[in-house]
């Protein structure tokens, strides 16, 4: 057998391995959320999905899934729940899918992309329990399967990513409107399931608008991109008076550091220990993406190389001072909500950044061998510590797991 034989050979092989585990994982999701929609009643699985539905039956609720629960609701009890579990399930099974496609386009290869793709679905911040008990709670975590808004958006905030990069990355030469519809409507989409991503996305897309026009992106391109977001806006009023309206007792008051206290007693080493690999990358990355920056500006050349890994830090940046700086008052206060967009950026961080150590090894520019060992055994316990949560889960314990 030749060398290209016995390549495909072990890619179809790999590719049927991959699909079995694939199919295990999204049995094992059905079940797990199955579960937790029995919640209280059984004592384990303990989740927010129950206390989702109860509020969607209950007939209150800021988010498009509390009009999916009930339209579900008129369903059988078991075919109910199940129907729950199956879409969230799809949910998480069609982000690994995307995530998939967006690693693939980046040419590293099929074995590569697979393998990237896993570690994306199940990193979790190092957990070292001399610095907080929990494995979870009181770090940040992009990988969650207890929360059903934080799912779905996680699904859509993606797939509004991917979309964002592929306009922004062709506008300098032509801007399609069916491209501009669907991510405006995907946008709403997305803010209606949960508005985190949005308050996140926004500021920063915002800074990249004015950046392209320095680069001379035509203001006409820039101000059809713009107003995408006013569907948005008109969803986030309307989420605005359910949540804080003036019979709600509800609120958000700057409270340094307040969020980062609530659950975690070392919050700095917490933060570091969740985005660890990430950071080891951006320290070998940061030099020369920022030349290549400068040179951006300097040869005009109208797009952004690195916009991928400056838009994924930049709502990084943007996420950690909401979760810092800000915290809710009355009902809510308790709930951490600032958190939730700060683990989406942390997921998106986590995949450019396995795409650069990728990268960064195969170019060479780096003392590859150490950097390749340091780098591998970072997400390697990541990812380790994600499996071993994900199969706690799935056991029934708590997601207050020691």
């Amino acid at each position: 057998m030749n060398n290209e034989k016995r390549n495909k050979a072990i890619d179809y092989a790999f590719v049927v391995l991959t699909t079995i585990v694939f199919t295990f994982y999204c049995f094992e999701l059905v079940l797990l959320h199955y579960n937790q929609t029995q919640y209280p009643i059984t004592g384990m699985y303990e989740s927010d999905l129950f206390a989702h539905i109860e509020m969607a039956l209950d007939g209150w609720g800021y988010s498009i899934l509390a009009v999916i629960f009930r339209l579900l609701s008129f369903l059988p009890t078991f075919a109910f729940n199940l129907s729950i579990a199956a879409f969230l399930c799809i949910c998480e099974a069609a982000t690994i899918a995307v995530t998939y496609i967006f690693i693939r386009t980046k040419g590293l290869g099929l074995k590569t992309s697979i393998a990237l793709t896993a570690f994306s679905a199940f990193v979790m911040p190092m957990f070292v329990r001399s610095i907080q008990q929990y494995r979870y709670i009181g770090y940040q975590s992009p990988s969650i399967w207890h929360n059903s808004t934080y799912i779905v958006m996680k699904l859509c905030a993606f797939i509004c990513i991917c979309l964002y990069l592929s306009i922004a990355g062709n506008y300098h030469e032509k801007i399609k409107a069916s491209d501009l519809a669907v991510f405006s409507v995907l946008l709403a989409v997305t803010t209606s399931v949960k508005t985190n991503f949005i308050l996140v996305f926004a500021p920063v897309a915002l800074i990249f608008l004015i950046v392209d026009l320095i680069l001379k992106v035509p203001f006409k391109r820039i101000l059809f991109c713009a107003l995408t977001v006013i569907p948005s806006i008109a969803v986030i009023l309307f989420q605005e008076i359910v949540l804080f309206g003036k019979d709600t007792g509800n609120g958000i008051i700057i409270d340094p550091l307040y969020s980062v206290y609530l659950r975690a007693e070392k919050p700095y080493f917490t933060m570091i220990l969740s985005a660890a690999f990430p950071v080891f990358v951006l320290l070998v990355n940061i030099v020369p993406v920022l030349k290549d920056t400068i040179a951006d500006f300097k040869e005009k050349r109208k797009t952004l190389t690195h916009r991928a890994f400056l838009l994924a830090w930049a709502m990084w940046a943007v996420g950690f001072a909401e979760l810092i700086l800000l915290r809710e008052t009355g009902a809510r206060e308790l709930d951490d909500n600032f958190a939730w967009g700060y683990d989406f950026c942390l997921f998106v961080l986590f995949v450019i950044s396995l795409i650069y150590f990728i990268k960064n090894i195969k170019n060479k520019k780096v003392l590859t061998t150490i950097y390749a060992v340091v780098g591998s055994a970072m997400i390697a316990y990541h990812t380790y510590c994600g499996i071993y949560f994900f199969v706690n889960l799935t056991r029934g314990l708590t997601f207050f797991m020691q």
